[in-house]
C-alpha cells in the first residue's frame, strides 16, 4: 500500500492561513438568552502555544549552558522578585533565636485562621443563606437590639 501525500496549492496555503488569523466573534447560545462572548484576541487564538514554546526553548537553553558549565540565563523579573524575596525571609529566619516559638506562633495562627474560616462559613450557612433563616435572624437582631436600647 502506498503512503498516501496530502499536497496544497500556496493559494490554499495562503487561505487557510488567512482563515485561522481571522478571529470570529462567538455565536450567540441556543435557546439560553445569553449574549455572545467577545471574540478572542489574535494572540490567544493558539491557546497559548507562543509561550510554552518560549519557555521550552529558554529551558533548553538553561539546560544547555548548565551541562556546558555555564551559567544559566537570568530569571525573569518576577522570578528574580520570587528569589529576593525568599532570601529575605532566609536571612529573617536566621536571625530568629527562638525557632521553636516562632514555628509554634505560625502553627497557632493558621489553626486559628482555619478555625476562624470554618465557624464564619457556619454561621453564614445557618443564618444567611436561606431567606427564612436569614430574615429570622435579622428579626432575632432587631429583638436584642430594642432591648439594650430600651433597657
Amino acid at each position: 500500500m502506498a503512503p498516501t501525500v496530502a499536497t496544497t496549492t500556496p493559494a490554499a496555503a495562503a487561505a487557510t492561513t488567512a482563515a485561522a488569523a481571522e478571529v470570529k466573534p462567538a455565536k450567540r447560545s441556543v435557546g439560553l438568552g445569553l449574549p455572545a462572548l467577545p471574540p478572542l484576541l489574535p494572540g490567544l487564538a493558539s491557546h497559548g502555544q507562543p509561550r510554552v514554546a518560549s519557555f521550552c526553548k529558554r529551558l533548553a537553553r538553561n539546560v544547555v549552558a548548565m551541562a556546558a558549565g555555564e551559567a544559566p540565563a537570568a530569571p525573569l523579573a518576577a522570578n528574580a522578585e520570587i528569589t529576593e524575596f525568599i532570601n529575605a525571609l532566609k536571612q529573617e529566619w536566621d536571625r530568629i533565636e527562638d525557632k521553636y516559638a516562632v514555628t509554634t506562633l505560625a502553627v497557632a495562627a493558621s489553626l486559628g485562621m482555619w478555625s476562624a474560616g470554618g465557624v464564619v462559613s457556619w454561621f453564614a450557612y445557618r443564618n444567611l443563606l436561606f431567606k427564612p433563616d436569614r430574615e429570622a435572624f435579622f428579626a432575632k437582631v432587631r429583638e436584642v437590639y430594642e432591648d439594650i436600647i430600651s433597657g
